[in-house]
């Protein structure tokens, strides 16, 4: 993981020759995550729940809204560099563990002399939040005299990422068409917040307003790193599809 702050990057572009080389980008897009499964192997104060902990792996999908800014220099016709600051905020979807069973109930092998058990997921919740710092290089072609082209571009840097999980659960310490005594339990699965490399990339259609202003819609897919929790896992990774606006000065 990286502990130095992103503040020690030299946050200035290029010498421009003109005014005219250089500009700024507005963008914002829904995203979701990739599914991302991950183990956790951590303790709790309960031996039921530590034992679970163990031998639980969900599959996680979050969703939710990227938000960018930029400021570019035009290097060449077509190329330009980039100082970009994105926003991701994102919302757990779903937690599917990745163990099946009858009636809602999973089973689990608690490994310490006693038979096996089960419990039920009653509820979970969580979030994904990333605040990334990434240099660019931007890619744009037009087709002639009609406004539309295509642009592409790659980014990497440093990213502060916080995830949190919550899930809510029944345990039933014996197996059996008549469960044993049952134990309510609201479980912080894990919380994090670290700084990691990340990078992306990015590729879509725009439209030139005029010399100064365009649109464009595209796709980015990014990589933010992976969450230092109580086992292994999850990478943390999001597709989006973005709309933005860029104006030169």
């Amino acid at each position: 993981m990286i502990s130095s702050p992103i503040l020690c990057l030299p946050l200035v572009l290029p010498a421009a020759d003109s005014i005219e080389d250089l500009y700024a980008r507005f963008g914002a897009g829904f995203s979701t995550s990739s599914p991302a499964d991950f183990t956790l192997t951590g303790a709790n104060e309960s031996v039921l729940i530590r034992q679970i902990l163990q031998t639980f792996e969900p599959s996680l999908d979050f969703d939710g809204w990227n938000f960018q800014f930029a400021l570019g220099e035009k290097l060449t016709e077509n190329i330009a560099f980039e100082w970009e600051v994105q926003s991701l905020q994102l919302d757990l979807d779903s937690f599917t563990p990745t163990t099946t069973g009858n009636g809602g109930l999973y089973p689990f092998d608690p490994n310490d002399g006693t038979v096996p058990g089960f419990f039920r997921l009653d509820g979970a919740s969580g979030e994904f939040k990333a605040l990334a710092l990434t240099a660019n290089l931007h890619f744009d072609y037009q087709f002639g005299e009609s406004g539309f082209g295509v642009y592409g571009g790659v980014g990497a840097g440093f990213s502060r990422n916080t995830l949190d999980l919550t899930v809510s659960e029944t345990f039933f310490e014996t197996e059996g068409s008549a469960p044993g005594d049952s134990i309510d339990a609201t479980v912080p699965l894990a919380t994090d917040d670290t700084w990691d490399f990340c990078w992306h990339w990015r590729a879509g259609v725009e439209y030139e307003i005029n010399r100064k202003s365009t649109l464009y819609v595209g796709w980015r897919a990014a990589d933010y790193g992976s969450a230092d929790l109580q086992g292994s896992g999850p990478a943390l990774t999001a597709d989006t599809i973005e709309f933005g606006f860029k104006q030169s000065f």
